[in-house]
C-alpha cells in the first residue's frame, strides 16, 4: 500500500477523509460543522464556480495572492458558501507539506470570516492540519488557482449523480481514476493525483507529480509480469510494481517496513526533476533521448547538484531494465562503484581546450608528439570496462560543468558533429599522424550521455553558437523557493544542535523562504539586473551556519520559534550575518558602477529583512 507516513501520522489525515467521503461527497453534509446538513450541494458548489472559476483574478488583481484574492471572490457569499469554500480549502491542504500549519489555518479562517462558523481546534479535519503526506511539487503553490479548480469541477459532476452511483463510484478506484480523468486538461494537475491518493491510498501512491509516476513507471517496468494489459494506467501500473517489491525483491520493506518511491533504494533509480511543472518531460527522459543536456540559470540554483543526481539515476535505471530486478537488487555494492567509475567531471576554464579535452602535440622523450586528451581516454574506459558475466554495460556520463567558461565548440573538435545522436559509433580521422602509426580515429560510444552546466550571468554565454545549442536538450534551474527550504531542512538536521528543531523554527523558516523570493522577484524587475541576477539557493542556505553560531551564545531556545526575527519582528544576528557576509557583497558586486547602488541595496536589504 502506498501509505509511507514517514515520521509524521497520517491517521487524522485518513479520518478526515472518511469523513468527506461519507459526509460531503456521497451525503451533502459539512465537513467540519456536524450539524449541517446541506453545504455540498451541487448549487453552492456551482455558486463557488460561478465565482471562483468563472472569474479568475489575474496578476496583482485582489491583491495579487491567493487568498486575498479568494476575499475578494467571496465578496457577498452567503454563510453556507463561505463554509463550502473553507472546507475546500481544507481539503486541499489535506496532502501538502509545502504549507505550514498555520499558513494552513489562517487562509481557512480568512474563508469563514462573517460566516459565523468556526474551526473546533479539538476536531479530527483540525488536527489534520497538523500532518501531511508529501511534497506536492512547485506547481502545486504557484496554481492554486487550477488546484482548487479541479476540486470544484470534480464535485460538481460527482453531484450529478444518485447518491448510489456516487457510492459505487467512490468505491471502485479504477472507476473514480476513470471519472477524475475527465476533468478539463487544465486541471489535470497536482491535485487531480491527490484526490486519488487520498481517497485510495492503498491503489494510489503519494505522488502528486503525472511525471513522476511515469517516470517510475518506466523504471521499474521489468516487475511488470509479462504483457500488460492495454488499457491499463500508469496507476494500475504502479501497484503492480509496489506489489513485485512488496512481495519479491524489498520484503519488509525499505523504509520502517514501508516501500516509498521517494527513499532510498528507490528513490534513485528514476527521480529526476521535471523543469517546473509536474506533468512535464522529465530529465532523464530528456537526457535519454538528446543524449545531451545542459542545465542553465542563475549561480547558486544548485545544478552541479542536479546533475550528480541526474547521472545516477540514469544509471540505476539503465541497469534495472537491463539487468533485471534480480539481478540489480543482488548486486548493490558493484552499483554503487560503478555510480563512482562511470561518471567523469570537468571543471572547465578559459585555459582548457582542444589539446586537453580530444588530443594535443606534448613532448615526450626529446619527440613532439600527439597525445589522448580526456575524451578518447574516457571511450577507452568505456569500450574495455569489465562486468561480472551475464550483465550488460551501463551508461557513462561525463560532466562539463560551468561550460561557458571556454571556447565549447574549439574544445570539442571533431567531437561536435559527433554528438548526434545518428552519429554516435560512427568513426572519424583525426588530423596528424604520428611517426611510424596509423591514423587515430574518434567514436562517441551510444552509451556516453553528457550534461552541462551554465551560470547564465558569465557573458561568454553569447559564444555558444546555435550549431552547437541544437545538440543538447536545455532545462533551466531557477530560484525555488520550495527548493530552499528544503535544502535549509537538510543543513538544518547537519548543523544545528539537536535540541533546536526545524519545526520549532519552520513557520519563520517559511517566511525566511518567502523574502528570499520577494528579493528574487525585485532583482528580476530591476532595469539594472534581471533575471541572471537572482540569488540562487546555496547562498541563502548558510542561514543554517549563521543560526548554528549564534545559537551557541544563548540560554535556551527562542520563545515561539522566534529564531530570524523576534516578537517586535526585530531581525535578529543570524539574518544580519547572512546579508552581510553573503547576499550583500554579491550584490554590490553586480550593482557596481550603478548610478544608484546605495539606494538600491538599501532597498533590496528592506525587502529581504522585513519580517
Amino acid at each position: 500500500m502506498g501509505r509511507f507516513k514517514g515520521d509524521v501520522s497520517r491517521k487524522v489525515i485518513d479520518e478526515t477523509v472518511d469523513m468527506w467521503r461519507t459526509n460531503c461527497l456521497i451525503g451533502e453534509g459539512s465537513l467540519t460543522q456536524p450539524g449541517e446538513s446541506a453545504i455540498w450541494t451541487a448549487e453552492i458548489a456551482a455558486d463557488l464556480a460561478s465565482r471562483f472559476t468563472a472569474k479568475p483574478l489575474v496578476g496583482s488583481d485582489g491583491g495579487g495572492t491567493f487568498a486575498s484574492k479568494f476575499e475578494v471572490q467571496l465578496e457577498g457569499a452567503s454563510a453556507e458558501l463561505r463554509l463550502f469554500a473553507a472546507e475546500m480549502i481544507l481539503v486541499h491542504f489535506l496532502f501538502t507539506s509545502s504549507v505550514t500549519r498555520r499558513g494552513k489555518v489562517d487562509v481557512i479562517e480568512r474563508t469563514l470570516t462573517g460566516s459565523g462558523y468556526t474551526l473546533d481546534p479539538a476536531s479530527v479535519p483540525y488536527l489534520a492540519m497538523s500532518s501531511v503526506i508529501g511534497h506536492p511539487g512547485v506547481g502545486f503553490n504557484t496554481r492554486r488557482d487550477l488546484q482548487l479548480g479541479f476540486l470544484i469541477d470534480f464535485v460538481i459532476r460527482l453531484k450529478k449523480l444518485t447518491v448510489d452511483e456516487r457510492t459505487a463510484l467512490l468505491a471502485d478506484p479504477w472507476a473514480l481514476e476513470d471519472f477524475v480523468r475527465e476533468a478539463p486538461s487544465q486541471n489535470q494537475r497536482e491535485m487531480m493525483h491527490i484526490v486519488l491518493h487520498l481517497l485510495h491510498p492503498d491503489s494510489f501512491e503519494r505522488i502528486a507529480s503525472g511525471t513522476h509516476k511515469r517516470e517510475i513507471a518506466d523504471a521499474f517496468g521489468q516487475l511488470l509480469d509479462g504483457e500488460t494489459p492495454g488499457d491499463w494506467t500508469t496507476d494500475r501500473k504502479l501497484l503492480e510494481i509496489r506489489t513485485a517489491l512488496e512481495n519479491d525483491y524489498l520484503v519488509g520493506g525499505n523504509i520502517d517496513g514501508s516501500i516509498d518511491f521517494y527513499h532510498a533504494p528507490l528513490q534513485g533509480v528514476w527521480q529526476s526533476r521535471t523543469g517546473g511543472e509536474g506533468e512535464g518531460t522529465g530529465d532523464i527522459e530528456s537526457l535519454e533521448w538528446k543524449k545531451q543536456l545542459i542545465l542553465y540559470g542563475p549561480p547558486g540554483t544548485s545544478k552541479t547538484f542536479t546533475a550528480s543526481e541526474l547521472s545516477k539515476a540514469l544509471i540505476l535505471r539503465d541497469a534495472l531494465r537491463n539487468w533485471g530486478p534480480r539481478k540489480f537488487f543482488d548486486n548493490k555494492v558493484l552499483l554503487d562503484r560503478l555510480l563512482v567509475e562511470n561518471v567523469e567531471w570537468v571543471q572547465l576554464h578559459p585555459g582548457y581546450g582542444y589539446a586537453e579535452f580530444v588530443r594535443g602535440l606534448r613532448l615526450e622523450k626529446e619527440e613532439t608528439r600527439y597525445q589522448a586528451g580526456l575524451l578518447p581516454n574516457l571511450i577507452e574506459r568505456i569500450t574495455s570496462q569489465e562486468l561480472p558475466e551475464g550483465l550488460s554495460p551501463l551508461p557513462f556520463v561525463l560532466v562539463l560543468d560551468e561550460i561557458n567558461r571556454t571556447d565549447l565548440s574549439a574544445m570539442l573538435g571533431e567531437a561536435f558533429s559527433l554528438l548526434e545522436r545518428d552519429k554516435r559509433d560512427f568513426s572519424v580521422t583525426l588530423p596528424g599522424i604520428n611517426p611510424g602509426e596509423p591514423p587515430t580515429t574518434l567514436a562517441m560510444p551510444s552509451n556516453l550521455y553528457i550534461i552541462g552546466t551554465m551560470n547564465e550571468i558569465d557573458q561568454s554565454v553569447e559564444t555558444l553558437d546555435f550549431a552547437l545549442r541544437r545538440r543538447f536538450l536545455w532545462r533551466e534551474c531557477p530560484f525555488e523557493r520550495d527548493t530552499l527550504l528544503e535544502i535549509v531542512r537538510h543543513r538544518w538536521e547537519e548543523n544545528v544542535p539537536e535540541r533546536y528543531s526545524f519545526e520549532h523554527a519552520r513557520e519563520q523558516l517559511e517566511t525566511f523562504a518567502d523574502r528570499a523570493q520577494d528579493l528574487n522577484d525585485a532583482i528580476f524587475a530591476m532595469d539594472e539586473l534581471g533575471r541572471a541576477y537572482q540569488i540562487g539557493h546555496t547562498y541563502f542556505a548558510d542561514i543554517t551556519f549563521f543560526l548554528e553560531r549564534w545559537l551557541t551564545t544563548v540560554r535556551s531556545r527562542p520563545r515561539s520559534g522566534t529564531y530570524l526575527w523576534d516578537t517586535n519582528g526585530k531581525v535578529r544576528p543570524a539574518m544580519d550575518d547572512l546579508w552581510d557576509r553573503s547576499l550583500k557583497p554579491l550584490l554590490e558586486q553586480y550593482l557596481s558602477g550603478t548610478e544608484d547602488r546605495e539606494n538600491s541595496l538599501s532597498a533590496l536589504r528592506a525587502t529581504f529583512i522585513k519580517p
